[in-house]
């Protein structure tokens, strides 16, 4: 792969990740992948899986989720059976960032395999469901737009912010 900085280049505003807003919408510690969509849709198409995410924790809470919405969690976010489509699902339906102090093996790389970008802060506490936030990945910063609270992106390396650009760039 070929990398403008390799070249001693900039990155070009094409082939930057694009600075996403949206609300937030927020759980603690300890979301599994069967919390954030049911084992029993893991086998339908993401944008059916879609109409029924979180449906064991609230029945409506799927037909309010607003495109370019932000999945905000604690820690161990996506443990358990059926993470792949779990991750799928969350991207047909809309969101595009996953914030989170630590995912369960594997649920990152399934996430941006549905091109969403699975990022760590420390403090995700600091997001509240229904607050706007503002992620900025060539920043390395994701803002609380609602209270003024900013967080630094924990996990973004060279080569995540590589990865990001080409599941999210332009």
């Amino acid at each position: 792969m070929d990398f403008p900085e390799a070249r001693g280049g900039a990155v070009s505003a094409d082939e930057r990740v694009p600075v996403l807003f949206g609300p937030a919408l927020s759980f603690a510690d300890d979301l599994r992948a069967p919390d954030i969509l049911p084992t029993r849709f893991a086998s339908l198409a993401p944008a059916e899986a879609a109409r029924h995410l979180f449906a064991d924790l609230d029945a409506g809470l799927a037909a309010r989720i607003e495109p370019g919405s932000v999945l905000v969690a604690g820690h161990g976010l996506g443990r358990g059976e059926g993470s792949a489509p779990a991750a799928q699902a969350l991207a047909a339906a809309g969101f595009v960032v996953i914030v989170a102090a630590s995912y369960a093996d594997a649920f990152d790389e399934h996430c941006l395999a549905a091109r969403l970008a699975p990022l760590e802060v420390d403090a995700p506490n600091v997001f509240h469901t229904g607050q706007r936030v503002r992620v900025n990945c060539e920043a390395g910063a994701i803002a609380n737009l609602s209270s003024g609270d900013r967080q630094p992106i924990r996990n973004l390396t060279e080569a995540m912010l590589e990865r990001l650009r080409a599941a999210l760039g332009r």
